[in-house]
């Protein structure tokens, strides 16, 4: 290894390190001193800005075209939209318009193209680093965070104090939280399979639990979903490729397929019997229906408004939040509406949305591809996590600026651009 590889990898390793578990300290520690301090301070904006400015400094490295499209094109838009909302409706209080609120809202898009360039284009060198197990592991901080907070009731209730079940720790937002983890069960999934022992067996049903204790209904469906589909591999598929272990894990089969059934018919009697009336009707269709419909029905009509300039090019996030707020009488003067694609629609206009969406479906119909061409379990995970993503992003929003998921969702798209064999498979 020459000098100059050692230290570019040293340089990732330390990135690698702010990224995963400083950055979920950072978080707690923030939430910390907003629910138990009454105090806010922005610390995780902070924090990230500095992650991203070392990530920029790696991809200046480290030019490509993926660089363009990812980054330089979203920046360019943004620019220029700005200008154009500025001189079309001006910085009168009516309209809605704030730089500030444009500027995060932009900022945590940008973050999670960086990472997901980052990664892709270090993937070589971050391979070499074990990456499954880092996320496992930053998985299990995240988890064991949740368990610790659903156990002593110190922390966030997701769904409010008077009502509702779960908790989300520190955290923030209780639907972020559930797809980070649900994207760690994914990842730590792959390591169990990849090295088959009781420890990462153990460390998975721990992340597990931690979606479920989360009480969310994109951790819970798709955790299941997940776990079901695991099972069903592991019970009928998988074959270890030592020759022992194979002879040992045919016994343990049937073991595993009836523990899980009985740990789910466990699982969903104590959520049925824990949830009040509030969370089982959030899990009715009506629910689903109500709770999305609230915040993208205003947008709707928002939209529905534009003038064929304002379609191209949007009003910008805080044009569209403030009219949210208003229709729906909310106590701030902003709401966001949860729907990742109104949002980029409603926001950006058609060219932003186009623009900002667009990598992320050629994930999906890269691994659908790729897939399709030689279907392994790896490839199922991955086009499990792009699909689902897109899914969410429509119907529960939280993807596209959720940065605590980024680094996962990065690493398991920069596993589409190896060849056949991918260092998730030795």
């Amino acid at each position: 290894m020459t000098p100059i590889v050692s230290m570019t990898l040293m340089s990732i390793k330390r990135l690698l390190i702010l990224i995963f578990p400083v950055s979920v300290i950072v978080d707690l520690i923030s939430g910390f001193c907003t629910v138990q301090l009454h105090t806010y301070i922005p610390i995780g904006q902070a924090y990230r800005f500095i992650i991203m400015a070392a990530i920029i400094y790696m991809l200046l490295k480290r030019a490509r075209p993926l660089l363009a499209w990812m980054i330089l094109c979203p920046i360019s838009f943004f620019l220029l939209a700005s200008s154009f909302w500025i001189i079309i409706h001006g910085f009168e209080p009516d309209n809605g318009f704030s730089p500030a609120i444009e500027i995060e809202s932009f900022s945590k898009i940008l973050y999670f193209m960086l990472v997901i360039t980052f990664f892709i284009l270090y993937r070589e060198e971050i391979g070499l680093l074990d990456p499954l197990k880092i996320i496992s592991n930053y998985g299990m901080i995240i988890s064991s965070a949740v368990l610790i907070s659903f156990l002593t009731g110190f922390g966030n209730s997701t769904y409010g104090t008077d009502y509702g079940f779960g908790s989300k720790s520190y955290f923030k937002a209780g639907n972020d939280l559930g797809l980070t983890i649900l994207y760690s069960a994914v990842v730590s999934s792959l390591y169990m399979i990849s090295g088959f022992d009781w420890k990462r067996m153990v460390k998975l049903l721990i992340i597990s639990s931690a979606v479920i204790l989360i009480g969310s209904r994109v951790g819970l469906v798709g955790i299941l979903l997940w776990l079901t589909i695991l099972v069903c591999y592991i019970v009928f598929i998988y074959r270890p490729a030592d020759r022992r272990i194979r002879r040992r894990f045919r016994h343990y089969r049937p073991i595993i397929f009836t523990c899980y059934i009985l740990s789910v018919s466990g699982v969903i009697y104590y959520l049925l019997s824990a949830f009040d009336s509030y969370m089982l009707f959030k899990y009715t269709s009506v629910g689903l229906r109500t709770a999305r419909s609230l915040l993208t029905d205003p947008a709707e009509v928002y939209i529905s408004k534009f003038e064929w300039y304002e379609a191209v090019f949007g009003k910008g996030m805080a044009a569209l939040y403030y009219f949210v707020a208003h229709s729906v009488r909310f106590r701030a003067d902003y709401r966001m509406v949860e729907a990742d694609f109104h949002e980029l629609l409603g926001g950006y206009g058609i060219i932003g949305f186009i623009l900002i969406l667009s990598p992320f479906v050629y994930f999906m119909f890269k691994a659908l591809t790729r897939y399709f061409s030689h279907p392994d379990f790896t490839l199922f995970a991955i086009l499990f996590v792009t699909g689902s993503f897109l899914a969410v992003a429509f119907t529960a929003g939280h993807c596209l600026r959720n940065p605590m998921v980024a680094p996962i969702y990065a690493y398991i798209v920069s596993q589409l651009y190896y060849g056949k064999e991918r260092p998730v498979d030795k």
